[in-house]
């Protein structure tokens, strides 16, 4: 019985949990905290600005290749029984 309880796991000593309520840890854990929620938040904006302009520049291509005032594609042939030219 002697043996079990002298194993005490280190992490329950007293100057581990010491370290826990350091004024300078607590702030500098708060702080990168702070930082990786801005981070992330900025990041993820970013990605939507990204989307968001890959999608209004597909939008734009696909306008540019219709004719404005028929709104037909450009490249569309003519048909082969259409009146040519002379």
């Amino acid at each position: 019985m002697l043996a079990a309880s002298s194993t005490v796991p280190a992490s329950n000593t007293p100057a581990q949990h010491m370290g826990d309520s350091d004024p300078f840890v607590l702030y500098a854990r708060s702080l990168h905290d702070y930082t990786l929620r801005l981070w992330t938040e900025s990041r993820r904006i970013a990605e939507e600005k990204a989307r968001i302009k890959a999608a209004a520049t597909v939008s734009s291509t696909a306008k540019s290749t219709t004719d404005p005032v028929k709104g037909k594609p450009t490249s569309q042939k003519k048909p082969a029984d259409a009146p040519t030219k002379a």
